[in-house]
């Protein structure tokens, strides 16, 4: 069964379960809350970090156990990253969206009018959705005018009050995209300290997105179809790190051919197979040594590497230093 949900029946739909023992919200930093609602069609939770008045961070997690679509809006014009860090795609329709769906990891840059700030999403019942958004300043993006053909003409439509996107189809989550948000979402400093290097993230994110606007002149026909077998390829690749796939095992478990993998690859994420799988796990390397207190060997066999020189080099040649630096520093 099907459910389907206004954004005033939206809030009246969490508020049921809100003051359960298993809902609420949990209070981190003083900037950064968990919010989780234990709804009668499943759970959501929220993670929110807010860096300034106008800059935030809202993680989103949605595991319902039916069919629903929801209908919000809002008041104001706005402006923000979204991006879908799924590994499938989630029904979304705004006034600026040239299609019903937000590829599985993918993303773009909006600016909704006051008038157009309305949309519809759709979660599939027993699916995990993950979401990552960001809501800046409008005015935050002026200082690049000139910079970028691309830039300027999404500002000039954010200054006529016009609803766009930077990107005309969408922005795919490479393998240093999402490295900017684990580190984001990892990041343990405070205060101060966290403030500047969550800003300095999002500008990070906001760079690699215009960056993957280069790609697109590199990129290749592919069907639908082949695009989805090269992003469950990519999948493949995070969630084994530690044993990975040789191209040829890699092309066989998605079902193309080597060629295909290897250019589609190049087209979609903006990276070789290599390239994708080093940025990964070196970043995932990078996070156990800040965080734990691994030994570098066993970091290094959690990275899919049996010798620790070999390791060492390759964490060098992605970060411009060695692992016992980062280590020493921690």
């Amino acid at each position: 069964m099907a459910f389907k949900i206004d954004s005033d029946d939206f809030a009246a739909f969490l508020e049921q379960d809100l003051n359960d023992k298993n809902g609420g919200s949990k209070e981190l930093n003083t900037d950064e809350k968990d919010i989780k609602f234990v709804t009668p069609k499943g759970d959501i939770l929220y993670h929110e970090d807010t860096i300034s008045d106008q800059l935030s961070i809202l993680q989103g997690k949605y595991h319902l156990n039916d069919d629903v679509a929801i209908s919000g809006h809002g008041d104001s014009s706005i402006l923000e990253m979204h991006f879908n860090v799924s590994d499938q795609g989630i029904a979304y329709k705004n006034p600026t969206a040239f299609k019903d769906v937000v590829s599985a990891m993918s993303g773009n840059i909006t600016f909704l009018s006051a008038e157009d700030n309305r949309a519809k999403i759709g979660f599939k019942k027993d699916l995990v959705y993950n979401t990552f958004d960001i809501h800046l300043p409008l005015d935050l993006l002026t200082k690049y005018e000139g910079e970028s053909k691309t830039m300027d003409n999404f500002l000039n439509n954010i200054q006529k009050d016009v609803s766009s996107t930077l990107v005309k189809n969408e922005i795919k989550i490479s393998a240093k995209i999402f490295g900017v948000m684990q580190d984001i979402k990892n990041c343990f400093y405070k205060g101060l300290t966290r403030k500047i290097y969550m800003e300095s993230k999002i500008y990070e994110l906001i760079a690699l997105s215009h960056h993957s606007l280069d790609n697109e002149k590199e990129t290749i026909n592919l069907a639908g179809n082949d695009i989805e077998k090269i992003k469950f390829a990519a999948q493949l690749i995070r969630e084994n790190i530690d044993h990975p796939f040789t191209i040829i095992e890699l092309a066989r478990k998605v079902g193309v051919n080597q060629t295909k993998l290897k250019e589609g690859f190049k087209s979609v994420f903006g990276d070789t197979v290599f390239g994708y799988l080093q940025e990964i796990r070196m970043n995932k390397a990078r996070h156990y040594l800040s965080d734990t207190t691994l030994s570098i060997q066993e970091i290094s066999h959690l990275s899919g590497y049996q010798n620790v020189s070999n390791f060492s080099i390759a964490f060098k040649r992605i970060f411009g230093y060695p692992p016992t630096t980062l280590r020493l520093k921690t």
